[in-house]
Order: C-alpha cells, then sequence, then structure tokens
C-alpha cells in the first residue's frame, strides 16, 4: 500500500477552510436552483406546508434539498374540483415498460381551443390520433386547467409539444405553459414538461390557484400560479426531488 507522506497530508486547518468552501458552494448552488428559490416570507412557507400535506410523500426524497419530497401525482384533490380528463402512466416492474391509459376526453371546445394552441406551436394537421390530455374544472371558481401532449416516438427520438390552458367561465383563455414542437432523446429528454394537478387556495387568501407539476430530466417540483391583475403569475415554485 502506498503511504501519503506526512509532509504531503493536509493540515486541520486546510481540512477546515475545504469543508468550508464546499459548504458554501453547495449552499450556492441550492440558492441559485431555479425551480427551488429560497423560501423565506410567511406568505411562501403557508404555501409550501400547503402543498407538502397534499402533494408530497417520502421525505427528504433522492437528492436536493432537505424539505424535498416524493410527488404523489394525485389530481382533483380539492372538494370542488372535476377530473374530467386525466393521461396515466404508471410503471409495471414486471416488464419494465409503462402501461398509459387516457380516461376522459375534453368537451369539443376545449378540444378545438388546445388544437388551435398546439398547431400555432408547430403541430402538423393528422397528428391528433398521438394527442394525450387532462383537463380539470373547478365549479367553485368557474375556471378550467386544460392540457393538451402530443409525443411522438421513433426509435431513440422523441417530437413532442404541449400547452397548458387557463379557461374562465366567461371564455376568458390564458396560456399558463407551452413547449413548441422540438425533437429530442427518448432517454434523455431535454426541456420542461408540465402537469395540472389541481385547483385550490394554496396560500389562503380565498382565491383559488393552479397547482402544476414541472419535470426535467430527473429533476420534478410543484409550481403554484396565482391570478394577479388579469394575470396567471407563478408565486411559488419548489419542493420535489432530482437524481
Amino acid at each position: 500500500m502506498n503511504r501519503i507522506p506526512s509532509s504531503a497530508r493536509p493540515g486541520l486547518a486546510t481540512v477546515l477552510l475545504l469543508s468550508l468552501i464546499v459548504g458554501i458552494e453547495g449552499k450556492a448552488e441550492d440558492e441559485n436552483d431555479p425551480h427551488r428559490p429560497p423560501c423565506t416570507s410567511a406568505r411562501c412557507k403557508k404555501i409550501q406546508s400547503f402543498l407538502k400535506a397534499r402533494y408530497c410523500g417520502e421525505s427528504p426524497f433522492g437528492n436536493g434539498p432537505d424539505d424535498g419530497c416524493d410527488l404523489r401525482m394525485l389530481k382533483g384533490t380539492a372538494n370542488d374540483v372535476k377530473v374530467i380528463a386525466d393521461f396515466q402512466c404508471q410503471w409495471n416492474e414486471k416488464d419494465g415498460q409503462a402501461k398509459c391509459e387516457q380516461r376522459g376526453q375534453p368537451p369539443a371546445e376545449v378540444r378545438n381551443l388546445l388544437l388551435g394552441e398546439l398547431r400555432r406551436l408547430g403541430l402538423r394537421a393528422k397528428s391528433d390520433q398521438e394527442l394525450r390530455f387532462d383537463v380539470l374544472e373547478s365549479k367553485s371558481s368557474g375556471w378550467t386547467v386544460a392540457k393538451a401532449n402530443y409525443s411522438h416516438v421513433a426509435g431513440v427520438g422523441l417530437t413532442e409539444c404541449e400547452v397548458i390552458l387557463a379557461i374562465s367561465r366567461d371564455s376568458q383563455i390564458r396560456v399558463l405553459r407551452e413547449v413548441r414542437l422540438h425533437k429530442t432523446n427518448t432517454d434523455v429528454a431535454e426541456g420542461t414538461s408540465w402537469s395540472p394537478l389541481d385547483l385550490a387556495d394554496a396560500d389562503g387568501d380565498g382565491q383559488i390557484d393552479i397547482i402544476l407539476e414541472g419535470g426535467a430530466y430527473e429533476n420534478h417540483w410543484l409550481e403554484v400560479d396565482s391570478l394577479q391583475d388579469g394575470k396567471f403569475k407563478t408565486i411559488f415554485s419548489g419542493l420535489g426531488y432530482y437524481l
């Protein structure tokens, strides 16, 4: 066994300095995480607590901050939210394949709105057979959140695009998230995909907020959008995990 001469070994002061540098770098990485900015305000902590109680499983989970968690993809947990359409995939441990199922379909008017937005994002005609939908409706607020996703796999190639709309009772339309048509790899997909989880009052101000799950390669987190001055703005981003 080769031994390091004592003269070449780092002293205690050097070890402490290196530990401090690593700690500072780790803290800086956490603070610079675009999906998990520091949550320090009372409002942010209230939202975080609300989300963790409803959409988090095991915590901590994976890598990332200590308050990270495994996400439970439970849609429409609020009492007055109806799940009209839902596309779900479950991993089958026996054959190592994902089993996916489309449950329900969006109303014709909502479907046409989604298709129009996908066309704007680059989707060509005759691709309707590979569309997947998620639609949630809040009876109390009158808002509907609808997602359409196009996904086509050819070998290791993946072509996809998606859009999420918020539609009011009086037919006002807000684009919450959009992903233009692009090609990527099935094993290491680039970009971010979004899923609507719920419509609920996350910060206790009496107004319905929209809860979304964001997913990038080996990275998953929650976001909350709130209607402010006629526009939906993201008021929280955090939790979840990365590998």
